[in-house]
């Protein structure tokens, strides 16, 4: 026997059963939630009368077989369309499911769009067995979260973790289907990110802007070359080791020049000499002390860095520990009473890498540099007026990320992140060149649209 507390009293009614009889019997004590007793009755005669919700509801209270056996036992005709099951909708559409309390709500996994929630029952397949944790089919069938196959066959697969397309974004409770080209997707980096996105798919075709092509440069240098892979580890911990293995894709997204032009541009020294910027840029900031090692001697940049090389190794070192601090560049400049080892410092490199950029640059095509120059364009809230040499870092990283997304629409990649604000600068210039993009909102929204979860 069960019980459920209603109304101030307790109901009682029979497990489900398997033959007609037994269940026009225990319809007088299905709970009347949802049923008044003369429901009841008038179910009992005239089954076919009931309203979807009625029927998902005894569906759940006396069960689906038995709810089968009533509609055959009353029916005068044997109608090829009637169903006994939940109602189920035409291939290739998507309707929501009947309105229904709380507690009867139980997602399940449709294939093609088609609601099966008696899957679960047929053993014979073998099917349940497949798969492990919340990939286990027979979990699948039971837990609270929808899921959307094109084939029985998919979501074995799926159960396998052999599919890198389709997956469930915990962040958001979204189930989502990528398309089978190359969607280009813009982020705010604090909230919903690619990160998410990837761990649900299991796919290492992605390339994304927090992994940094490692220069030519680190080939000789083992400091930078450390400071390089150990940022790669981060960014591997963040998607859970998806496409980290033996000869997985690259994930690299951009070039390092205009990346660490861009950083150092987003530093600045407070009144008592301390090094101000986020997390993010002094990590760059590190990053461009032991990449200055390896400038050509006859450099400005090389020249600021070797003058006091103890100075700057240390401080690389400081930044690069748990304290994320530049202590020792800041206690130099507070004993000389000015921020000129900074400010050198950051533009001589900004001058050096820029020569490198434009190295890079040299070697695009003349039609995707026109188009470049036709499409791109401020995004509203950027950092600075153009021309500014934040804002000539960020152009920069711009067409470094254009030509890196034509590279992985070319190679069959999956998906590009980027932040929100580089996308709103390129898109009408992934538009022209037909490459699918949106921002995550969108994304998402559209992906719930299209895969509801109630």
């Amino acid at each position: 026997m069960q019980t459920h507390p209603q109304s101030g009293k307790t109901v009682q009614h029979k497990a489900p059963t398997a033959t007609a009889s037994n269940s026009l019997n225990t319809l007088e004590s299905v709970s009347v939630g949802r049923l008044s007793v003369d429901a009841l009755q008038r179910a009992a005669q005239h089954p076919q009368a009931m309203s979807p919700g009625q029927i998902m509801h005894l569906q759940r209270t006396i069960g689906n077989r038995s709810v089968a056996e009533l509609f055959k036992k009353n029916s005068t005709a044997a109608k090829p369309a009637e169903k006994p099951a939940e109602p189920v909708v035409a291939s290739g559409t998507i309707q929501a499911v009947p309105t229904a309390s709380q507690a009867d709500i139980q997602r399940k996994v449709y294939i093609k769009n088609t609601l099966f929630s008696g899957y679960r029952n047929k053993t014979k397949s073998g099917r349940g067995s497949e798969g492990v944790g919340d990939r286990n089919v027979k979990t699948m069938m039971g837990d609270n979260k929808s899921r959307y196959f094109k084939s029985k066959d998919e979501m074995s697969q799926y159960a396998a973790n052999t599919t890198e397309k389709i997956g469930y974004v915990e962040k958001t409770n979204t189930w989502i289907r990528l398309p089978d080209e190359l969607m280009v997707i813009g982020e705010k980096h604090t909230a919903t990110t690619l990160h998410e996105v990837v761990k649900a798919v299991g796919t290492d075709k992605f390339m994304y802007e927090g992994y940094t092509e490692h220069p030519a440069e680190a080939a000789d240098n083992p400091e930078l070359k450390a400071t390089m892979r150990q940022r790669d580890a981060v960014g591997d911990a963040k998607f859970g080791g998806v496409g980290s293995g033996p000869g997985t894709k690259s994930h690299y997204a951009e070039s390092f020049y205009p990346k660490i032009i861009r950083g150092l541009q987003g530093l600045k020294v407070r009144y008592d000499y301390q090094v101000m910027g986020s997390e993010a840029e002094k990590k760059l900031l590190s990053m461009a002390i032991r990449f200055a090692a390896s400038a050509d001697e006859d450099s400005g940049l090389y020249q600021a860095y070797t003058t006091q090389e103890d100075l700057w190794k240390s401080t690389a070192t400081s930044l690069e520990g748990d304290t994320n601090s530049a202590a020792p560049l800041a206690e130099a400049m507070r004993t000389a009473g000015s921020s000129d080892l900074f400010t050198t410092f950051v533009r001589e490199l900004t001058d050096y890498a820029t020569t490198k950029i434009q190295e890079e640059q040299a070697h695009a095509s003349a039609a995707d540099k026109k188009a470049f120059n036709d499409n791109w364009h401020m995004a509203k809230g950027d950092y600075d007026v153009e021309g500014s040499e934040i804002m000539k870092a960020e152009k920069a990283r711009d067409f470094s990320m254009f030509q890196h997304i034509k590279k992985a629409n070319t190679d069959g990649y999956l998906l590009y992140g980027l932040g929100d604000l580089h996308l709103q600068r390129i898109k009408k210039l992934l538009d022209a060149e037909g490459i699918k993009s949106e921002n995550m909102n969108t994304f998402i929204s559209n992906q719930e649209a299209n895969h509801p979860q109630s």
